[in-house]
């Protein structure tokens, strides 16, 4: 199931949220099997659909789950075969250089600020590559694409650990 045709999106990165929220919802009054009063389908089917539109919104609802997703699609498309010229010397040097940032922070005073404008960098580094991916999608650039993403999973990583460690220093500031 193409969960972009689910929901009636052009199977491209950048979609209108507020189309995949209502649309969501119509689905759901559809096929959710508490929620639907004629029998469509029948019950075990509706929660596997019921399932499906969860899946779907989900995936389509988080930018990176989403350029996963329309990148495995690509690739099956274009029959892509895997090519391993990802410079991960240079990706595993800046993620180094991140994790030793990121502890450095951790033992300043003033930590919590100093790990919110990290955050910060982070997001707006995050936002340029997803716009590299999206221009390489809409150029049909796979390979670069690709090589993005791999950039992008690592970021995102990145992000998910600071969002972590800011979520301990507030729990900390909060009982002093």
């Amino acid at each position: 199931m193409n969960y972009f045709h689910l929901f009636q999106l052009p199977q491209q990165f950048e979609i209108d949220k507020q189309i995949l929220i209502n649309t969501f919802y119509e689905l759901q009054k559809k096929y959710h099997p508490d929620m639907c009063n004629k029998k469509i389908l029948h019950k075990k089917n509706q929660l596997s659909m019921a399932i499906k539109i969860n899946q779907g919104f989900n995936i389509l609802n988080n930018k990176f789950t989403r350029a996963n997703y329309l990148l495995k699609i690509y690739k099956k498309k274009f029959s892509f075969k895997e090519n391993h010229t990802i410079n991960e010397k240079e990706i595993l040097l800046e993620k180094f250089k991140l994790y030793e940032k990121i502890q450095k922070i951790k033992n300043k005073p003033n930590s919590y600020k100093k790990i919110n404008f990290f955050i910060k960098k982070i997001k707006n580094k995050l936002s340029f590559n997803f716009q590299n991916f999206n221009k390489n999608i809409k150029e049909k650039k796979i390979n670069s694409a690709n090589k993005i993403f791999f950039h992008i999973s690592f970021i995102y990583k990145i992000l998910q650990k600071l969002k972590k460690i800011k979520k301990i220093m507030y729990k900390k500031k909060e009982k002093k």
